[in-house]
């Protein structure tokens, strides 16, 4: 980390207001509601574009702007109008393997008429960007035996554009030009340097300069992050840098400090993690690209090695690389030592903002940790350092360290403790977004506890599982209740954070919301645009956080709206569907419960249509209880073990809701195909992948019985779904 001499400074921005918008609506520039202006339009901002100001209406990259800010200058839809805010036209055509409905997570891209979009299993769709009729789709026909590994799910986050070319990367690790006409392959390069090792890919490619970009996941899967860069032209491998040490291999500048910060034996089997598996971004004038790490495999830093805390470079940190040469600049590692899964892979923002009365060049950061964080981009250097929701792991930032103030309840090494936030964090992959207006940031926050656990089952590592050597569960306010003395109250929300990043602290906050907001993104026309679990799309003032529009659409939307604007009228559009964490275990209250998870592309303009919510689910047929199971209890014993091991992170228990198929209800059919499932692989195409290397058909069979046992007991009514505890 770098050590950081200064004070901290907080400072009102600047805001010089005049009586333009006349003007500007005469001259195009401003769109212009029957009721006037929205706002008073400031004549000097503090915040620059970092880009191209799209005024065209294209929405070109990831974040739109090239310091990914997620702020449209279109004000057409406002804050005036955007009541009459309705559906232009939805796209429903997404590809689906084998029973479960995957998530939509990637941002639009809009060039020339067309909407550029990725959905599950890496398949990309190009259609019409007026009417939704489709174009072309590529389909990589990726490996379906990479969602065994894939910590959360088969989804995509989107892709790049650059001239005639689309670049996708796939979960199979794949990076993919297609001609943007047509959707032909250009070239197709592989990105991992094993094949052999638990690596995914769900992030989106990014641009610096003449190369495409791309990391990947896997920290709790057993391998060692990096970052790639390749020629855009020919996908040529220009460079790549590792974010951790290894096994004595690689030993270049930035490997040899890193390798300091650990410990002479670390168990290097476990991978060590530091996967960039979602944030980068590039700032063409000062040649620099950021990336975000991941945490460490195993969780804990103590299972790192000697049983001592170190700081395990580069874990969790904002880490600014040479885009030519992709040599580490600076680096600042916001939780040394990490032992909670608190990534620093959370979306990024550049942006030059007045700071203690001169201008900066700022990159600001809000990561599962729960602080909001803004560094100097060029030097590194920590300007602040705010909590946006309660935590319990830290009272606060050393300023001239830079280093968090530990508090003794972060150490759960000795025993069970609850810390907030939770492994999820206080703000996930979906993106925030920072509006050029308010000068304000506006975060997608999630407010919730873990009780984290340290765990041992004697097996050691294990190839294709997770082998975090820690757990967390939801406390339980009754059984944990001396856990939770002094601590922030139990939670389990979200909401819109309007943060003012040079005063460090909230100006609004929305109301409470079912967990997993998703992502922003914030206009001209004073909107903040956000999706929800419940399946709502809602629409936010955004310089008062007032609730303007809240449409219905019953679908669960997590993935970030975006705006573009063709023929005079500007258009709002956004993915939508369930996936990711949340499709492994529904709270009740979350869309797909009562509708079908059925992917969609939503595209709102101004006197559009009625939204049709998503089809209601079909109730099931309740399947027989399988007959002449193994009953004994060394049997149910092994079943129930090895189903908290490897079924667990998609099937829930007793019926609770999920995406995924409910074990509790097996079909006949499906009971008597269990080993071919299982052990053989023989539904690897829809991404239930065979298991035959860690499970034996003793293993399979005990599974089969503990369920058929435990089916019982809730026919019974001996036990009920929410009295469950898994590990």
């Amino acid at each position: 980390m770098l050590n950081m001499h200064h004070q901290q400074h907080k400072v009102k921005p600047r805001l010089v207001t005049s009586r333009v918008w006349l003007l500007l609506c005469l001259l195009g520039i401003a769109g212009c509601g029957d009721e006037g202006p929205v706002s008073e339009k400031a004549d000097t901002r503090s915040v620059s574009s970092m880009g191209k100001d799209h005024q065209d209406g294209e929405w070109l990259l990831h974040g739109l702007s090239q310091g990914e800010q997620r702020y449209s200058p279109l004000a057409r839809i406002n804050a005036n109008n955007v009541n009459d805010l309705a559906l232009a036209f939805e796209y429903r055509d997404f590809v689906v393997r084998g029973r479960t409905e995957r998530g939509l997570q990637a941002t639009p891209l809009m060039d020339d008429g067309t909407l550029y979009f990725t959905g599950p299993w890496d398949v990309v769709y190009a259609v019409d960007a007026r009417t939704g009729e489709e174009r072309w789709v590529y389909d990589p026909d990726v490996d379906g035996a990479r969602a065994r590994v894939a910590c959360c799910d088969v989804v995509n986050r989107g892709v790049a554009l650059r001239d005639e070319n689309v670049f996708v990367a796939t979960t199979d690790g794949y990076l993919v030009a297609l001609e943007k006409g047509t959707g032909e392959e250009v070239w197709k390069t592989n990105t991992f340097v094993d094949r052999t090792a638990s690596y995914t890919i769900t992030g989106a490619p990014r641009l610096a300069g003449n190369l495409v970009v791309i990391g990947n996941g896997g920290a709790e899967m057993g391998v060692r992050g990096y970052v790639s860069a390749y020629e855009i032209e020919t996908g040529d491998l220009e460079w790549r840098f590792y974010t951790i040490p290894g096994a004595g291999q690689d030993e270049t500048i930035d490997i040899a400090r890193a390798r300091k910060t650990w410990s002479d034996n670390m168990p290097w089997e476990y991978g060590g993690g530091g996967t960039v598996w979602d944030s980068m971004v590039y700032d063409e004038k000062l040649g620099m690209l950021y990336i975000g790490v991941g945490n460490g495999g195993p969780w804990p830093a103590w299972e790192r090695g000697d049983g001592a805390i170190h700081d395990n470079l580069y874990l969790s940190s904002i880490v600014a690389l040479d885009a030519e040469t992709g040599l580490a600049k600076w680096h600042y590692q916001t939780t040394p030592g990490d032992s909670w899964d608190y990534t620093a892979t959370q979306h990024m923002i550049l942006a030059d903002m007045e700071w203690d009365g001169e201008v900066r060049q700022l990159i600001m950061q809000a990561p599962k940790n729960g602080f909001f964080y803004v560094l100097d981009r060029e030097s590194g250097e920590l300007l602040s350092a705010e909590p946006f929701v309660p935590v319990s792991w830290a009272s606060g930032v050393d300023m001239a360290t830079g280093r968090p103030i530990l508090k003794e309840n972060a150490n759960y090494s000795k025993q069970d403790r609850v810390i907030t936030p939770a492994p999820g964090g206080a703000h996930n992959w979906p993106p925030m977004a920072l509006n050029l207006d308010t000068n304000l940031v506006y975060i997608p926050a999630e407010e919730r506890s873990g009780k984290y656990a340290t765990y041992d089952d004697g097996r050691g590592y294990l190839s294709g599982s997770r082998n975090t050597r820690a757990l967390s569960t939801f406390p339980n306010a009754k059984m944990d209740a001396d856990l939770l003395e002094g601590l922030p109250p139990l939670r389990l929300h979200s909401q819109v954070i309007a943060w003012d990043p040079v005063r460090g602290e909230a100006v609004w906050k929305s109301e409470s919301q079912l967990p997993f907001t998703g992502g922003l993104l914030t206009t001209a026309g004073n909107l903040v645009l956000s999706g929800s679990s419940a399946g709502f799309f809602n629409v936010f003032h955004a310089e008062t956080g007032a609730l303007l529009k809240s449409i219905e659409v019953g679908t669960m939307i997590t993935a970030p709206p975006m705006a573009y604007e063709l023929d005079g009228e500007q258009y709002i559009a956004v993915l939508a569907g369930a996936g990711g964490v949340a499709l492994g275990r529904y709270h009740p209250e979350f869309a797909p419960v009562k509708y079908r998870n059925q992917g969609r592309l939503l595209v709102f303009k101004l006197g559009g249509n009625t939204v049709p919510l998503a089809p209601l689910k079909e109730a099931p047929i309740q399947n027989a209880i399988p007959a002449g199971l193994p009953s004994d209890a060394e049997t149910l014993l092994l079943g129930q073990e090895q189903f908290e091991r490897h079924c667990v992170r998609c099937h829930q228990p007793r019926g609770f809701p999920s995406g995924y198929p409910d074990l509790w209800n097996m079909s006949p059919e499906t009971d008597e195909m269990f080993n071919e499932i299982v052990l053989d692989g023989v539904m690897e195409y829809g991404g239930m992948a065979e298991f035959s290397d860690i499970l034996t058909s003793e293993d399979a069979l005990a599974i089969r019985a503990y369920i058929a046992a435990d089916r019982e007991k809730v026919r019974r009514g001996e036990v009920q779904a929410d009295r469950i505890q898994l590990h």
